[in-house]
């Protein structure tokens, strides 16, 4: 019985990942230079903030055109609410009449990001990084491109996620969160508000989703929609490069963590000393067999993960966590998951 195979990490021995300057800046690196994930690319300077105030903001002592206030400096009122400036920069009203206070600008380096060889510079903007990455499948994601400082959370119970994003981790603003098994919409909005780069987590509702498509934030999932654990495998992978600079890219459905080469097995990667097509048939679909893991498709149990018992004719018998009892499940509701 031939079945699909989901190869949840996959390993990416010659990838091209760009950096890309906020602004024109200077280049500290040429072409063939090897840097690691700290290693400064270049630098520019920028303003790296701003806040926008609604129709009701009066500002304080404003009386030009632009005025430039020190960090914990009054900046004005929403009614009654006082406004302090968060950082020293200058406030000003835009073309609409809308006021808006924005940072200094300051030194800021372009971090590598990965292990890697510089490939390529395209002028002051940005260069290719030829490396080496692990990437995880998304079951769905959101379709935006993003990257940051990876965060996993220990897999909070509900209650207290809302707590580790506004307590437990200083400066939620520019990191990709892992918030466990299950995200809520409650949790989800809270990370877009506090600045959070991205949000993956083992699964969430459809609206949830929804929430985050329609307010361009990047959301994945690894096990689907509804209530569904994290596959063990990708949680403990997760655990691993906690802290790590990761890569969002929502379009092609990745969570690429860069790595070291020595870190690359070559197991799935096509070398030219193979045959490309028999690789890729090897990976698409599989014989299979009592012991494999699978993910199912169909209900009660749609996204749950469990191990083959037995193969029948036209169905199989999977058995979940530590239940001793197995269940039926028909083709083609299930895939085989490496």
């Amino acid at each position: 019985m031939l079945v699909p195979v989901i190869r949840r990490i996959k390993e990416n021995n010659k990838c091209l990942i760009e950096r890309v300057f906020p602004v024109e800046g200077n280049w500290k690196v040429k072409v063939g230079d090897f840097a690691e994930p700290f290693s400064p690319l270049g630098d520019c300077r920028f303003s790296q903030n701003k806040m926008e105030f609604p129709e009701e903001f009066k500002p304080n002592e404003f009386k030009n055109s632009k005025k430039y206030y020190y960090s914990g400096y009054l900046l004005g009122k929403v009614k009654k609410e006082k406004i302090l400036a968060p950082y020293d920069g200058n406030l000003f009203q835009d073309e609409n009449g809308k006021f808006i206070f924005q940072e200094n600008e300051r030194g800021y380096a372009l971090l590598s990001g990965v292990w890697g060889n510089v490939k390529s510079i395209y002028e002051n903007k940005s260069v290719l990084m030829e490396t080496q990455t692990k990437d995880i499948l998304f079951c769905a994601s959101t379709p935006y491109h993003t990257s940051g400082e990876l965060v996993v959370f220990p897999n909070p119970s509900d209650i207290l996620k809302k707590s580790y994003l506004e307590n437990f981790i200083k400066g939620v603003r520019g990191k990709i969160i892992y918030i466990g098994h299950f995200a809520g919409l409650d949790v989800v909005k809270r990370a877009y508000e506090l600045g959070a780069s991205a949000l993956v987590a083992g699964s969430t509702h459809s609206e949830v989703f929804d929430y985050a498509k329609s307010n361009n934030f990047p959301f994945g999932i690894f096990s689907g929609f509804g209530k569904i654990k994290t596959p063990e495998d990708i949680y403990k992978f997760l655990s691993s490069i906690s802290y790590r600079y990761v890569f969002f890219e929502g379009g092609k459905n990745l969570l690429r963590i860069p790595v070291r080469a020595e870190d690359i097995t070559g197991i799935t990667t096509i070398t030219k000393n193979k045959n490309e097509s028999d690789i890729l048939k090897k990976e698409i679909v599989k014989d299979i067999e009592a012991g494999m893991k699978v993910q199912v498709l169909q209900a009660p149990y749609f996204g749950w993960m469990g191990k083959v018992d037995r193969v029948e004719e036209s169905s199989i018998f999977v058995k979940f966590g530590l239940s001793e009892n197995s269940v039926e499940i028909r083709l083609p509701n299930f895939l085989i998951v490496e």
